[in-house]
């Protein structure tokens, strides 16, 4: 409850905090165009660090290494080598979404420093202040639509000398747009070249040229079940296998009053174009329809979509209670379903927000999700006061019918009602907690605590059974909570990157140096760890 405090550093870089009292406290360091430090953390830039332990009286002698912030710098050019203005650089990373590794927005806990919030009239950008990395740049340019390639008949055909006997002019050229490109200029985000950093390091020079590439429409027709189009409807086209996750990925249209709609300047892929829509006043969108359309840059025409009753997911809502007491109107609880590779784009900071459904509670805790395309599930709570520092609820378990799902997502298939649905809430979970020490029986801060699951199913990172790993206090004490009961590695590492950490090539690395841990449903696990000398 002391909020954050700041101290300035001295010429020699001192620092004092005066009169803190007994806790566990984080420590930050920050100076302009230097990459921000946190105490004992290994990784410039990245949270978590270490807590400093303060007990009463006590005086806590700390050192953080600050870093230099690096630089990605070039400039912008169109097919023909000019400088494009107003173009606006994305820096990306390549990060675990769910079970797979995609190319993704850097997730900084802080705004990393540019020349300018887009290229200025040279074309040129300049990202500073980077923690030392691998990344990637981006780009989704502009252009009229309907602009089309000349072809090279036509350019013949134009330069036919005044009187000559000409016939009539050749066919247009393929309409063309820019798609988004990766660095050097690639539509293909695995073509996409890394560009690599170390601590204070200057990359300029980068040339990003951009490219034409053909690109169509998509046209099409939503019809209701009895065959009349259908109006106030909403069309989203997306990719169909994504393979990055970025915001901006499902592009949005809306049917006219025949229920046809049109997407413009879409780049050669496999798209997934679904429709959604109410069938009565409610602002519910119950009725869905979807088909895949291959495009190659050329128009799709004809594409039909039908309408029909979306599936839902119904039941009710349980609470196991040891010593805190349910919510006294259960219509305050809200529950979300997710699609599983939606939440894992959501937590990696994209996603589509066509997976996202919400169901209300009543006050006997009943509830339905309605208007769910087909696809596996992960149920979602919250209310006010769900969780407070005190402790709360979690939601820990799904049942459909007599299967009991646990934390596994619930699979929906197309225009089906999923019923009996008890989505289950406990006031306590499971927990490890312990002391890591090194091989004098030292407390052993500058290390990683992790807990993961034995069964590798869950080694994706949407699971519950996935928690944050943790850095111990000064004092070496660590707990790990809000675990679902069930078997755990538990192993020590130097670092790991919250996305690497559901990574099942990495995991696979820590088991043998892992003990196992058998997690109880409701109660805490006391785990000593030492560093060179056993468990």
């Amino acid at each position: 409850g002391q909020g954050e405090r700041l101290a300035v550093t001295d010429r020699e870089g001192r620092f004092r905090f005066d009169g803190v009292p007994t806790g566990r406290y984080l420590v930050r360091a920050i100076k302009v165009d230097w990459v921000p430090a946190y105490y004992g953390s290994p990784r410039p830039g990245r949270p978590p660090g270490v807590r400093v332990a303060i007990e009463r009286g006590a005086k806590a002698e700390i050192e953080i290494p600050i870093t230099p912030g690096s630089v990605i710098a070039g400039r912008v050019v169109d097919p023909q080598g000019r400088p494009m203005a107003r173009q606006f650089p994305w820096l990306l990373e390549s990060r675990m979404v769910g079970d797979r590794r995609m190319i993704s927005r850097t997730r900084f806990p802080y705004s990393i420093g540019s020349f300018e919030r887009s290229t200025n009239d040279l074309g040129e950008f300049r990202l500073f202040g980077l923690p030392p990395g691998t990344y990637y740049l981006a780009l989704s340019p502009s252009m009229p639509a309907g602009t089309r390639l000349t072809t090279d008949a036509e350019v013949r055909w134009a330069l036919q000398p005044p009187g000559a006997d000409r016939d009539g002019p050749p066919s247009a050229g393929p309409i063309a747009g820019y798609a988004r490109l990766y660095y050097p200029g690639t539509p293909d985000p695995d073509a996409a070249v890394a560009i690599t950093v170390g601590p204070g390091q200057v990359r300029e020079g980068l040339e990003f040229r951009l490219e034409y590439s053909p690109v169509g429409r998509i046209e099409g027709v939503v019809h209701r079940a009895d065959g009349a189009p259908a109006t106030g409807v909403r069309v989203n086209l997306e990719a169909r296998e994504p393979r990055v996750n970025l915001e901006g990925s499902v592009r949005t249209a809306t049917v006219d009053a025949q229920g046809r709609f049109v997407f413009n300047s879409v780049p050669a892929d496999d798209h997934r174009v679904s429709a959604y829509a109410s069938s009565g006043p409610a602002a519910v969108r119950d009725l869905w329809a979807q088909t895949t359309v291959v495009t190659s840059g050329a128009d799709v025409t004809g594409v039909m979509l039908t309408l029909a009753p979306a599936a839902q997911l119904s039941g009710r809502v349980s609470f196991a209670a040891s010593t805190r007491t349910p919510p006294a109107d259960l219509s305050v609880v809200r529950l979300t379903a997710v699609g599983v590779r939606a939440m894992a784009q959501a937590m990696a900071g994209g996603g589509s927000f066509t997976s996202r459904f919400d169901g209300q509670v009543a006050a006997d805790g009943t509830f339905q999700i309605k208007g769910l395309p087909p696809d596996r599930y992960l149920i979602n709570a919250s209310w006010p006061g769900m969780r407070t520092d005190a402790g709360g609820w979690w939601l820990t378990g799904v049942r459909v019918g007599e299967r009991n799902l646990g934390d596994e997502p619930v699979q929906v298939e197309a225009n089906e009602a999923v019923d009996d649905v008890v989505v289950e809430f406990r006031d306590r979970m499971g927990a490890i907690e312990g002391a890591l020490s090194d091989a004098a029986g030292r407390p052993a801060p500058g290390y990683v605590v992790m807990a993961f699951p034995v069964d590798r199913a869950h080694w994706t990172t949407s699971s519950r059974r996935m928690v944050p790993a943790v850095r111990p206090a000064t004092d070496g004490r660590f707990t790990i909570s809000g675990l679902p009961g069930g078997d755990y590695y538990l192993a020590v590492v130097t670092e790991v990157d919250p996305d690497e950490a559901a990574d099942g090539r990495f995991l696979e690395t820590l088991i043998p140096m892992a003990i196992r841990v058998v997690v109880p449903e409701r109660g805490t696990v006391q785990q000593a760890l030492r560093i060179g000398g056993g468990d």
